[in-house]
């Protein structure tokens, strides 16, 4: 809710970016969308503003600082700020003094950004999707995992291979299963940088408090891609990197516990919505289970393992052969540990 004394919403103007098929007017700047798209005399899908924030109910927050009021959403986040998505259409920001502007930043577009989609209707999955396929008929990979568990590391991997990656942390997946392109960076920690070999001299950190860094994407515009392959990193005490199908109750759970900021899901019309919307991607796409050791995986293994499987799921007569490393000595998709060393 937003207060009427204090700090007062200011008019939004100055910056237009565009960022999951959506265009968004802001009263702060968004470098992290890239360069700023002229205004045009046309409205803007999404605003964000500043704005002075009542605290909410604590009854209603969970831990992690999140709740949700019918089509209203609230992210209470120490020593930043609070924010509020309201509708899928708007965004307020209220930053407490002092706060880093790269924090206000990253929550504004990671969690508050989400949870506009979410209000928009999207399924928004927590993981990384990447483009795979021919030019001319192309779809969407999309990798989960719980935060920690490689996703950024195996995107960068991708990149590295040629395959140009939709989004960092935050995939809205649309009514139609498309998954919508979002922001031209990726999130590394700082010994990720140093095995991919990438100094952080000329990247910029998400904030002080972390060695995590920016790393920008050289990337043409993309599309929005239909998604086909949903795969789930988990680790494992075992010796061998093994892929598993998930399918029926299991799959529907996977989906359920990788949505972004799944706090949100909350009530009996939201929770119908999510059912439906993880349904329809299930009728579209195979969820696969990685299952990796915990000791010796590498974002490599795991990347040629994933690429490997996509390709033997397709038909060679709408698509090519992908490069999965493997025909260059690269390890199979059941590894042993020297393998995966």
């Amino acid at each position: 809710m937003e207060s009427t004394g204090g700090k007062k919403g200011v008019a939004v103007a100055g910056y237009r970016y565009s960022c999951y098929g959506l265009t968004l007017d802001s009263a702060i700047p968004l470098p992290d969308l890239g360069p700023e798209l002229g205004t045009a005399g046309t409205a803007a899908d999404v605003t964000i503003r500043h704005g002075s924030l009542e605290a909410p109910d604590p009854a209603i927050v969970s831990p992690l600082g999140l709740w949700r009021r019918e089509d209203v959403c609230g992210i209470e986040v120490p020593d930043v700020g609070r924010y509020e998505a309201r509708h899928g259409t708007e965004i307020v920001v209220d930053p407490l003094p002092g706060a880093d502007p790269r924090a206000v930043r990253l929550f504004l577009l990671g969690s508050a950004m989400g949870a506009t989609m979410m209000l928009r209707g999207a399924l928004v999955l927590h993981g990384n999707a990447i483009r795979v396929g021919p030019e001319d008929d192309p779809a969407c990979a999309v990798v989960l995992g719980h935060s920690g568990a490689g996703k950024s590391t195996l995107a960068a991997e991708f990149d590295r291979r040629g395959f140009a990656v939709l989004s960092d942390d935050v995939v809205p997946v649309d009514a139609t299963g498309d998954a919508l392109p979002g922001y031209p960076r990726i999130k590394l920690w700082d010994d990720a940088l140093d095995r991919l070999g990438r100094s952080t001299d000329d990247l910029e950190r998400i904030h002080d408090a972390h060695e995590k860094f920016q790393v920008p994407l050289d990337r043409a515009v993309l599309e929005p891609l239909p998604l086909r392959w949903v795969f789930v990193l988990e680790r494992h005490a075992g010796d061998e990197l093994r892929l598993e199908p998930a399918q029926g109750a299991v799959a529907f759970a996977l989906l359920h516990e990788h949505t972004y900021r799944n706090e949100l899901v909350l009530g009996g019309a939201a929770a119908a919505d999510h059912l439906q919307q993880c349904a329809g991607l299930l009728a579209r796409a195979r969820v696969t289970r990685v299952l990796r050791p915990a000791a010796t995986m590498t974002a490599e293994t795991t990347a040629a393992a994933i690429l490997a499987e996509i390709d033997r799921d397709v038909s060679p007569a709408s698509f090519p052969a992908l490069s999965t490393g493997l025909e260059a000595g690269h390890p199979s998709p059941t590894a042993s540990p020297q393998e995966c060393a």
